[in-house]
């Protein structure tokens, strides 16, 4: 290992935590801004351009890659961004071991290509879920590379890398399906971007690889593996399985209409709570000092309430007619399980700060969280496919809105026993922000419905009352929770400032 990346840690834990994340989350937010929000542009277009019994073919394809994802990381990611030293040869063994699965699954998905598609996508070609099975070995050579950024909190050359992917990936799929290719732009843009990002990943962690040195035999703490093993196949059986689960009890079409609305339901933890907590995480697991933990973790919580409690009343009151009027009346079946599902991915965007948290202290915390999110997948599971057969996809909608409410309860309670941060503590972080939105949501009905009781067109109403919410919410934050837009704006200030070449 060279000098340079052996006294990396120890720099790390010199530049204090709050510099570090604020500094990481000025990158993060880029990458969202540009490139979430062109991948997440090109996703409306492409729902234009593209019939719903597509996505449900692609909704099906991506669950199986996911599992395939699972299989290879085997919490190796975490493992490595936790360990207090790396070395050489564990770090080859780990490139090499998931290269080679990486290769197996693809070639396996290639073979069960055609039983998978008749028996969750009837009447659709095996040859797309055949072509979107590179995305799995491509993926398996951005694992450790990707650790390692993340592991030193080198997020500017991460998130570089990701927003070059994903637009170049968006705007391809783009011109793919204005030239008629149907559910192949669909394919290209999910493969062109894991192509792009397992190249340039490579040249952008090149030299955080550490060296070979004689006295190097120790291996990765697989028990810490095995823990972000069970957490992450906790999460795919929750948010892939009931892909399956819907696909088998509906149609293609259904499950299109299902897997958009959750994709654009969960865009709050997906683009917003996981990008906080990627850095979260890694700072979190290089401090030492409890106290310093849990200040971290409350002021996470703030934040996360303020920036996506405000969403539920927006999203909830505009669905019924953007969807329909932005894609068309073909998506008309995708509101109701949108407005069910965006209080879940609210609420999964802010107790994922605990989880983060968790899993960044390690030992038994991380455990702990391993066996909730295991249980509350199975519930979930379990739930949506009693759901799915009484009311279909509202059904298997409503069930995650019953597991997160249990999951929420047993992080709370992991919280309390492993980092001592109690109800009370949890309850006064949220408090403030949660009463000024139940202000904005009694604001945002009452516009709506008087304006459509003095005969104003649907959408109208909607509007203004979206927009009344808003600016409700605005005087009663600056009334009752002035200290709280002060925090906020701290923090902002804080992720604008120039990153230092030594982080």
């Amino acid at each position: 290992m060279s000098e340079q990346t052996a006294e990396l840690p120890a720099r790390v834990e010199q530049v204090t935590t709050a510099g570090i994340v604020a500094r990481a989350l000025a990158w993060k937010a880029l990458s969202v801004i540009v490139g979430q929000g062109c991948w997440y542009a090109s996703l409306f277009v492409l729902a234009i351009l593209v019939p719903p019994n597509a996505f449900g073919v692609m909704a099906v394809g991506i669950a199986v890659t996911n599992f395939a994802f699972l299989l290879l990381e085997s919490g190796t990611g975490g493992a490595l961004i936790i360990a207090r030293e790396l070395d050489a040869l564990s770090v080859r063994r780990t490139v090499l071991r998931v290269a080679a699965a990486g290769a197996a699954l693809t070639l396996l998905f290639v073979l069960l290509a055609a039983p998978i598609t008749n028996q969750f996508a009837k009447g659709s070609d095996p040859a797309v879920l055949q072509v979107l099975a590179v995305i799995i070995v491509l993926g398996a050579l951005s694992i450790v590379p990707q650790a390692l950024l993340m592991k030193y909190m080198r997020f500017k050359r991460l998130e570089i890398v990701r927003v070059t992917a994903t637009v170049a990936a968006s705007l391809v799929a783009v011109f793919a399906a204005a030239l008629g290719a149907a559910v192949w732009s669909l394919v290209i843009r999910l493969v062109l971007y894991q192509l792009l990002m397992v190249v340039l990943i490579w040249v952008a962690a090149s030299g955080l690889f550490p060296h070979i040195r004689h006295e190097d035999r120790r291996p990765i703490r697989r028990t810490d593996a095995a823990a972000f093993l069970t957490i992450a196949a906790a999460g795919f059986i929750a948010w892939e399985g009931d892909t399956l689960v819907v696909a088998a009890s509906t149609n293609t079409t259904q499950l299109g209409w299902y897997a958009f609305a959750f994709s654009l339901a969960y865009l709050p933890l997906s683009q917003v709570s996981w990008t906080i907590g990627s850095v979260l995480f890694p700072a979190i697991a290089s401090t030492r000092d409890l106290k310093v933990v849990r200040r971290q973790a409350l002021k996470a919580l703030r934040l996360m309430a303020l920036v996506l409690l405000p969403l539920l009343p927006v999203a909830v009151v505009l669905a019924p007619s953007f969807i329909p009027e932005l894609l068309g009346q073909k998506w008309s079946g995708a509101v109701v399980p949108f407005q069910i599902l965006v209080v879940v991915g609210v609420g999964q965007g802010i107790t994922n700060v605990l989880g983060e948290v968790f899993a960044g202290a390690g030992g038994e915390s991380l455990r702990r969280r391993a066996r909730i999110d295991i249980a509350w997948s199975v519930a979930t599971l379990t739930a949506i496919a009693i759901g799915v057969q009484l009311a279909g996809i509202r059904g298997a909608a409503s069930a995650h809105v019953l597991t997160w409410c249990c999951l929420a309860a047993a992080y709370a309670w992991c919280a309390a026993y492993t980092i001592g941060i109690s109800l009370a503590d949890i309850f006064a972080a949220v408090r403030g922000i949660g009463t000024c939105v139940i202000i904005q949501a009694i604001v945002t009905a009452t516009a709506k419905l008087g304006i459509e009781t003095l005969n104003g067109s649907a959408m109208a109403a909607q509007i203004m009352g979206a927009c009344a919410g808003v600016l409700a919410l605005s005087f009663a934050l600056r009334a009752l929770q002035p200290t709280l837009l002060t925090e906020g704006w701290t923090l902002l200030s804080a992720n604008m400032r120039r990153e230092p070449a030594s982080v």
